[in-house]
């Protein structure tokens, strides 16, 4: 045996997501084909806010959320919020977890009813800035 810290290929890299997929099945887990749902705000043909995110099973892995600055703080970021909320729920989906950071985006992800399941203390140079890991039931 070697062990090296050399580049993995792409096409082993497929090797092993295809096994770990083969383990999945072995355990009885159903194929999940992620699928993304989003929306985009547009003004005059020019995007002003976008939310996006993947079905992973019972569970939605909120991944962008974004408001152009000159639009920030007039409930449009709660409206895309919500918005994709109801779809993925109608699909069936159950939870919904995101990742933030800063001062200001942890309240806005509170009062949307997210609470947290982990937090990375000061997780970069400045003091008190965390990474967080928030989560919502949707049922």
């Amino acid at each position: 045996m070697r062990i090296t810290d050399r580049d993995i290929s792409k096409e082993e890299l497929n090797d092993i997501y295809d096994d770990f997929k083969k383990i999945e099945f072995q355990d009885g887990v159903p194929s999940n084909n992620q699928v993304r749902y989003q929306f985009i705000a547009e003004e005059k043909d020019i995007i002003i806010g976008f939310v996006s995110g993947l079905t992973n099973h019972k569970w939605f892995y909120l991944s962008d959320i974004w408001v152009h600055e000159n639009y920030r703080r007039q409930g449009l970021g709660t409206k895309l919020l919500v918005m994709l909320e109801e779809k993925v729920k109608s699909i069936g989906i159950k939870h919904i977890w995101t990742w933030t950071t800063g001062f200001t985006n942890p309240k806005f992800y509170e009062r949307q009813g997210y609470y947290i399941f982990t937090i990375f203390e000061d997780f970069c140079e400045i003091e008190g800035y965390h990474q967080i890991g928030y989560r919502k039931d949707l049922d």
